[in-house]
Order: C-alpha cells, then structure tokens, then sequence
C-alpha cells in the first residue's frame, strides 16, 4: 500500500487559497490519513484566514470575537466541507492520537528540532507505520525516517 499523511499545508492550500490540485493528486495518487490534530489545525487556519479577511485584522482577538459573533461561520463552513466530504466518502481516514504518540512526540521536538504540532504529526506517523506525508512544509525534510512529498 502507498499511505501517506496529509498535513495541514496541503489542506489549507485547498481551502483557502483554491489551489485543489495538490490535494487531489495525493489523494487520488495514495492511501490518504489525516491525524485529528491536522484537522484541527486546518480548521484553526481556515477560521483565522476567512475571519480576518473579513474584519481586515491579524489580531487574533479581534479574530476570535468576530468568531463568536457569527462572521465568516458560513464561509468557513462551506470551505471546511472539502475536507469533511473526503471523510464521508472514505477518501481520508483520521488517525487517532494517544498518550504514547503524544510522549513520542516531545522527543521528536528536541531531536528533530519541530514545534509541537509538526511532532506530534511526525510520531503519529511513526506509530503508525507510515513514512511519508504530503506537505509544504520544508521542515520535515529533517525527520529522517519520513519521505516528503510535497505535491504540486
């Protein structure tokens, strides 16, 4: 089987930025997971990018109270619906996480010099035997046990 995990940057690639294709030739071309925490952080960066569009603001709290207030939900919601109807038509399956990946994790941060998430996608992918993952991200080229794809 050709397995791949799918990060974030290629998801909000697709989202917000209309740029399909890299998404749709992993998919079409691999066995495509998803761990919970890239979707969380895909639909963070999606709520981020869309709100403050919207409001002409960075600011994450001005960002987060035109959240509460309703602006962008739909927006964000019809864009989010890329990645839930890959899930609905078994296209990307979710890879959950433990308290053993998460312990994994940290040592992956100190030796590979990763920031929290990119760790935690990194020993997800170490617990579950898979050694590549689409991104574009260049910092995974320093995790020597994974093969970047980085789709274009």
């Amino acid at each position: 089987m050709n397995l791949v995990v799918i990060d974030s940057s290629v998801f909000v690639e697709a989202i917000l930025y209309s740029r399909r294709g890299p998404l749709e030739k992993i998919i079409s071309g691999y066995d495509a997971f998803a761990p919970v925490n890239v979707l969380e952080e895909t639909l963070f960066k999606t709520i981020i990018g869309i709100v403050g569009q919207n409001i002409k603001s960075g600011n994450f709290f001005q960002i987060k109270k035109a959240w509460i207030k309703g602006i962008g939900k739909e927006e964000v919601e019809n864009r989010f619906n890329v990645v839930l109807e890959l899930i609905k038509n078994d296209l990307l399956k979710i890879l959950e996480l433990n308290a053993q990946i998460f312990e994994i994790s940290h040592l992956f941060s100190k030796k590979y010099g990763l920031l929290p998430n990119d760790a935690l996608i990194a020993a997800t992918c170490k617990h579950y035997g898979i050694d590549k993952v689409a991104t574009f991200d260049p910092d995974f080229k320093r995790v020597d046990f994974l093969e970047v794809i980085t789709p274009e």
